[in-house]
């Protein structure tokens, strides 16, 4: 059986950090647990039209920064693991994140889910959805992390006095 695991994550210029966080946790708790070797992978998208080829997924170099920090933190906390680039064309991003698990053979593939609403539709995003679609391996989506509650001032001033 594969010990790899791929963890696909994106830049969200509406949620940068939250739904890959969640997404690095969980895989952070799986892989530590069973040894398995993390592959984190970032797609860049392209589109091609007749101004040329233009990259739309997210700015120069912000992929390739997210991957090696999210692989930086994994192995501070004992995990092997390494980054991938890959591209893909304009809405090929699903199967370019199945192309690379079955080039890793991974056991798993993990995926942080942007979601901002409950609608059924929209629940998962569309590279999400697609991919679940798509795949022929284990797919799992993890939730964004909520926002943590802050207590009040008056709250917390309240609780240190006991």
């Amino acid at each position: 059986m594969s010990k790899n695991i791929l963890l696909a994550v994106d830049v969200a210029a509406h949620d940068p950090v939250r739904h890959v966080l969640a997404a690095v946790d969980m895989t952070r708790e799986l892989s530590r647990d069973s040894g398995d070797h993390v592959i984190v992978l970032h797609v860049h998208e392209f589109a091609t039209g007749r101004f040329g080829r233009i990259q739309v997924d997210c700015g120069d170099g912000e992929g390739e920064q997210v991957v090696e920090k999210i692989v930086s933190d994994l192995r501070m906390a004992g995990v092997s693991a390494e980054g991938e680039i890959v591209e893909a064309h304009y809405g090929r991003i699903a199967a370019a994140i199945l192309k690379a698990a079955q080039h890793h053979d991974a056991r798993l593939v993990v995926l942080g889910s942007s979601s901002r609403t409950d609608l059924p539709r929209v629940l998962l995003g569309s590279v999400a959805s697609r991919l679940l679609h798509m795949a022929t391996r284990p797919v799992l989506i993890v939730p964004r992390a909520e926002t943590p509650a802050t207590p009040a001032p008056a709250a917390a001033a309240a609780a240190g006095e006991r």
